[in-house]
């Protein structure tokens, strides 16, 4: 009877020590992929309309742009009377680049940044997205955001929760946005 009851201390032990060097783990796990993942500072800006010659066709455009002549391809400042809206500064392109989503169609669509992070070169905006329905009017809405500039091989768009596009930043790097389709 005795030699059971060591038996059954031995197994206590046993499983104590695993589940202490697997909490261990888990902690260690855990803050590998904190220290891995970086959130960045971003800036949202508003007061811009997307060209009509910009992938006209495309209900939903994905685009990073690194120099004023690439954002300038793409938008054109939106006057209105009494506007104040958060634009970006004119050396902007100096220190940060711009990641944006357009969606187009009979809708007005609202974006919510939900966080911007870097983990092993590969940026990843993530975003909530609203929208009313405009049976009359098309329109093209975009989430223009800023980052700091850095050496990133892509940028993850995260749309409520799912990733709807990559942009790779390789191949792409300080090159000009293709030119614009003609529409007929």
């Amino acid at each position: 009877m005795s030699s059971f009851r060591v038996l059954i201390s031995l197994k206590g032990i046993a499983m104590t020590a695993f589940a202490i060097t697997a909490g261990v783990l888990v902690v260690l796990a855990a803050s590998t992929w904190a220290a891995e993942q970086t959130k960045l500072p971003f800036d949202i800006y508003s007061g811009y309309f997307v060209s009509n010659k910009f992938e006209p066709d495309a209900a939903a455009s994905f685009v990073v742009v690194e120099t004023q002549k690439q954002f300038d391809q793409v938008f054109g400042v939106a006057f209105v009377m009494g506007d104040k809206s958060h634009r970006l500064p004119k050396d902007a392109f100096k220190s940060n680049m711009v990641l944006a989503a357009i969606k187009r169609g009979h809708s007005v669509w609202e974006y919510k940044v939900t966080g911007v992070t870097v983990e092993e070169g590969v940026v990843q905006l993530r975003y909530a997205v609203t929208s009313r329905a405009t049976p009359n009017t098309t329109f093209a809405c975009p989430l223009i955001m800023s980052m700091p500039r850095g050496e990133y091989k892509a940028a993850v768009f995260v749309e409520d929760g799912k990733q709807v596009k990559t942009v790779s930043l390789d191949r792409n790097r300080g090159q000009e946005i293709p030119p614009p389709k003609e529409t007929p």
